[in-house]
């Protein structure tokens, strides 16, 4: 009896066109809850400008935004690496997020990604609940080959063929070693396209 192996799928970068596209769906899904709209408006424009991880952007709180918005770059803990790590805003990111935080009414304590029945607004979704929620939105709107850390893959791959220096990328998403953000790179299809001398 021969084991059938399963095929290895392309993994997808998230560019501008594929977040534009998970932003349009998620404005205009009159099925998702406003909770559930807004937690997923954050978590992809936070995924898009910064290539957090989903659970990293699980742990800001409103005051952290408020403080980007105000000394636009801030510092923030990443447990994953035990490390320190640094967002910028850029004037894109700030536009953004004037768009989709209303401060007047969220207190500086609450968390950005809430339970929509909660009371305590410091409380944060389960990691892997939350995970799964994006993910699965994610697959539904762009299809199988990409996840929350396609966004992370598309930001590396985009500055990488922006010829920054893999040094400056590295550190700013907050990789320890080179060489696990050279993992990351994963050229387009129109960059391959672009490259061929044959």
């Amino acid at each position: 009896m021969s084991v059938k192996k399963e095929i290895k799928r392309i993994k997808e970068n998230i560019t501008e066109k594929e977040y534009k596209k998970l932003m349009a769906f998620v404005r205009g899904d009159e099925k998702l809850r406003k909770n559930t709209k807004s937690n997923l408006l954050r978590t992809f424009t936070l995924l898009f400008f910064s290539g957090l991880r989903v659970n990293e952007v699980q742990e800001l709180k409103i005051k952290d935004i408020k403080k980007l918005l105000d000394e636009e770059s801030i510092k923030i803990d990443i447990k994953k690496t035990s490390s320190e790590r640094k967002l910028y805003l850029t004037p894109s990111l700030k536009k953004e997020l004037l768009k989709i935080f209303d401060f007047n009414i969220e207190e500086d304590d609450n968390r950005i990604i809430t339970k929509g029945s909660c009371k305590n607004k410091n409380v944060g979704i389960n990691n892997i609940v939350f995970i799964q929620q994006v993910n699965s939105v994610i697959k539904e709107i762009l299809g199988v080959g990409y996840s929350s850390h396609s966004f992370r893959q598309g930001l590396i791959t985009e500055m990488s063929s922006k010829q920054i220096n893999i040094k400056i990328i590295s550190k700013f998403i907050g990789h320890k070693n080179v060489s696990t953000t050279m993992g990351y790179i994963n050229p387009s299809d129109e960059q391959i396209i672009g490259s061929l001398i044959r």
